[in-house]
């Protein structure tokens, strides 16, 4: 049991090694640090929001206004289906954010509808009778539709937190509608609360020509098929003249629609159809470039996918001298005539821009739009001093207690077996450290608590095995003999304790949020480290020590 080949020797103190250095870059102060190579002197744990400081935010998406936003969509398709079937409707209507309901002209031509509608979508729930029919998405396909939104914008704020340089940013589910996203390090929340609120929502949209031709700003009465939407000169106009009114935009809850916008405020606007000629999905890039032309003015250029690139090119081939509504977060940016079809997947959005406002548009763009709008529902900042003064609590902490173990392993194995315990200690935080800084983790206020209680549970093993080796010693056996039983008989009970301890671990990690992980990934990284230091690193300083010393008797 302790005759260990050479080869094995070779292996753990190539690992301890290799712990040492991985663990050392967090233990150089900065000055040592600028002088090393930089992918070395960066091999470190990232500190979290607690140490760190930086912004809380408790996000809550607006489910409710995208469903809407779904069914409108559905009753374009409808609509459009049922003429081509040559169905006759009276109306067809979205109500209350919840049904599409239509009314048939002629009741005998129900089941013509109901097999038209099902061409648009086999999964929509209906009901009703007579000449009305109401469509609803199952509860089934709502919950799926919410789960599909919250994953894709926690992705989407991922990518954007990303872009800007900030470190391990924690985006978390919370419930069904809500995202917690924490940004450590962050002293300045106003770009980040800027990127969080814009959805960066691009879609193109045919002008309404026909009731642009009115020559009226707001018509009192539009087309179903056809909604107001602000430009962005009457929005920045608006913000101009009457700061009030922008005020009470910003602050709605919950926010205007632009076609609201337009009603209430009446700025600059453009009857748009509804019907989306290409989304913003089918973005394949987006960048900030110069005009060549025109005094070199700051543009968005942008590269559709292969789908987006057909569907564009045959919408503008289809609409020769119409306008073309480019709306982007609820404003137009702009409205040009088609000339020709623009068949090459690629276009620019030229406007009014800053070079700063067009890096910002291009990486939102890039980084895709999120489905839903997100409203911040709380907000929290943890200053640097705070962590600094939580950093040398926990160091404080951790110290003494390390100091209080090492001190009890001492005086009850005596300086040979509690300093190789404490060796063994001492070498399991190297392996957490190093563990953490190539993996990438952020260390937080509980993960110093994880680390404090891997102190004492690197030496519970140590402590078990030292009992079995006096048991055994008490039986008579000889040293050798002793220490080798005593390792062997110990082990079942160090993997069943660890095990377990693991097991809480994982599941820790995986159902747990922000400190919680935190706490579950130095314990867990603790718990595998010290069944290699227990059982292999102490053997190995046991091995060597009983090697040299040929002991016939031991004091433990």
């Amino acid at each position: 049991m302790l005759n260990l080949p050479r080869w094995q020797t070779i292996g753990i103190i190539t690992v301890t090694l290799l712990a040492v250095l991985f663990a050392l870059p967090n233990l150089l102060p900065s000055s040592v640090l600028d002088h090393l190579p930089g992918w070395y002197a960066q091999s470190r744990m990232n500190l979290g929001l607690d140490l760190r400081g930086g912004a809380h935010f408790l996000l809550e998406a607006d489910l409710r206004s995208l469903m809407t936003e779904r069914l409108t969509n559905l009753s374009d398709s409808v609509r459009s289906e049922l003429r081509k079937q040559q169905v006759a409707y009276k109306d067809v209507n979205v109500e209350g954010g919840r049904n599409v309901v239509i009314t048939l002209r002629d009741e005998a031509q129900r089941s013509k509808a109901l097999e038209a509608i099902r061409a648009v979508d086999p999964t929509i729930a209906i009901s009703g009778s007579g000449d009305l029919i109401r469509l609803a998405y199952s509860d089934q396909e709502v919950a799926k539709k919410k789960k599909e939104v919250i994953d894709q914008s926690i992705e989407i704020l991922r990518r954007r937190v990303d872009e800007t340089g900030t470190i391990e940013p924690t985006i978390v589910r919370q419930g069904d509608e809500r995202i917690l996203l924490q940004v450590p390090g962050i002293k300045d929340t106003t770009d980040l609360k800027r990127k969080i609120n814009q959805t960066a929502k691009l879609t193109f949209h045919l002008v309404n020509e026909d009731v642009a031709a009115t020559g009226q700003n707001i018509p009192t009465n539009l087309p179903a098929t056809t909604s107001l939407v602000p430009t962005r000169e009457g929005m920045q106009e608006l913000r101009r003249t009457n700061p009030k009114a922008w005020e009470d935009i910003q602050n709605a809850n919950p926010r205007m629609t632009p076609d609201q916008i337009c009603r209430r405020f009446q700025p600059q606007c453009l009857p748009v159809l509804k019907r989306v000629v290409v989304g913003g999905e089918d973005l394949d890039d987006a960048k900030s470039t110069f005009e060549q032309q025109q005094g070199g003015r700051p543009i968005i250029s942008f590269t559709f996918n292969s789908a987006g690139g057909r569907a564009f090119c045959n919408a503008t081939r289809a609409n020769i001298g119409k306008r073309l509504a480019i709306q982007l977060d609820g404003e137009i940016i702009s409205a040009p005539v088609v000339q020709s079809a623009i068949c090459g997947g690629s276009g620019i959005i030229t406007g009014s821009f800053t070079t700063q406002q067009t890096q910002e548009q291009a990486l939102l763009l890039r980084s895709g739009a999120l489905p839903a709008t997100l409203s911040i529902i709380q907000e929290s900042t943890v200053g640097a001093d705070l962590g600094a003064d939580a950093i040398r609590s926990g160091t404080t902490a951790a110290l003494v207690g390390t100091a209080m173990v090492a001190l009890f392993m001492f005086i009850a194995y005596g300086p040979l077996f509690g300093g190789f315990a404490n060796l063994a200690m001492l070498v399991n935080l190297l392996l957490v450290i190093a563990g953490m800084s190539i993996l990438g983790a952020s260390l937080t206020l509980p993960g110093i608590a994880g680390l404090v209680l891997t102190v004492g549970m690197s030496v519970d093993s140590n402590v078990l095995i030292y009992e079995r080796v006096r048991e055994e010693k008490a039986l008579g056996r000889s040293a050798f003999s002793s220490i080798a039983t005593g390792y062997e008989r110990a082990m079942s009970a160090i993997i069943d304790a660890n095990l377990t301890a693991l097991i809480a671990g994982v599941l820790l990690f995986g159902f747990g949020s922000g400190p919680i992980r935190g706490f579950a990934t130095a314990l867990t990284l603790g718990l595998l480290t010290h069944l290699f230091t227990a059982t292999v690193f102490t053997r190995m300083l046991l091995s060597t020590w009983v090697r040299w010393r040929r002991p016939t008797e031991i004091v433990i």
